[in-house]
């Protein structure tokens, strides 16, 4: 069960000098939350609300685990995340300037999440293997037989090169599957060998919201997904997005 709460969590920043704050001011410095109660249950789409500077991204920052809490406890899953570093937290977030990097395809984009976490349990990784359809780009057999590190280095090396004759090992393979699902769900299969650059704003937002997806989180967080788009792909995207919410049934928070 994804269920987020939130215990009396508080977040204040370090006065500046000589730069009066508008904000509430204690001995701890410049109080941008506090006393935050809240329950998203499991499945949820909650959206909060509010003027600019008013701690929404503060607060989403909190529960991934980029700021540090003054105050108060967060849970997921009945387990306090507070002390957690943000791989530990199995949360993805989408920022409002995309993030993307520059340097990678649409592809690496999308894998870059899932090649950096590591398997721990194999069987359920060839069980999960096993269940999905292979893709028609890859090659159905891999070499088994060499060390983890050795296979590591042969994906590497061999990851520009034609599918036929790249190296797949097992996590790779799984990848790749993961990949073009979610691909296919956003609709932008025909996008994977292109830059960020290459891309229209609605499409990088998709591919944004395509690789949090991939990793399959407890929990999503959006922050201000939308706000770089037009009225007309604003309203689109927003459709799009609660669609998706409904069909992965992931406990959401925008």
């Amino acid at each position: 069960m994804s269920q987020v709460v939130l215990e009396n969590i508080y977040k204040s920043f370090p006065h500046r000098s000589g730069k009066p704050s508008a904000r509430l001011e204690d001995e701890t410095g410049t109080a941008v939350l506090r006393r935050i109660n809240l329950t998203i249950q499991d499945g949820e789409f909650m959206v909060l609300v509010g003027p600019s500077g008013c701690g929404k991204s503060t607060l989403l920052r909190l529960i991934a685990g980029l700021e540090t809490v003054t105050g108060g406890t967060i849970w997921v899953s009945n387990r306090q995340i507070n002390t957690l570093p943000p791989k530990q937290r199995d949360i993805a977030m989408v920022f409002q300037s995309y993030a993307l990097y520059p340097h990678m395809t649409v592809y690496d984009n999308l894998a870059f999440g899932l090649r950096r976490t590591q398997t721990a349990d194999q069987e359920a990784l060839d069980q999960k293997i096993e269940d999905g359809s292979p893709a028609k780009s890859r090659p159905q057999h891999s070499p088994s037989s060499l060390p983890p590190w050795s296979e590591t280095l042969f994906v590497k090396l061999t990851r520009p090169l034609p599918s036929q004759w790249r190296y797949w090992s097992k996590q790779e393979r799984f990848v790749d599957q993961r990949v073009r699902t979610v691909a296919q769900m956003l609709q932008i299969e025909s996008l994977l060998d292109r830059l960020p650059k290459q891309l229209s704003g609605g499409q990088k937002q998709r591919v944004a919201l395509g690789r949090a997806m991939a990793r399959n989180p407890q929990v999503f967080l959006m922050d201000e997904p939308l706000s770089n788009l037009d009225a007309k792909l604003r309203t689109e995207t927003r459709t799009q997005i609660v669609n998706l919410q409904r069909k992965l049934g992931t406990t959401t928070i925008m």
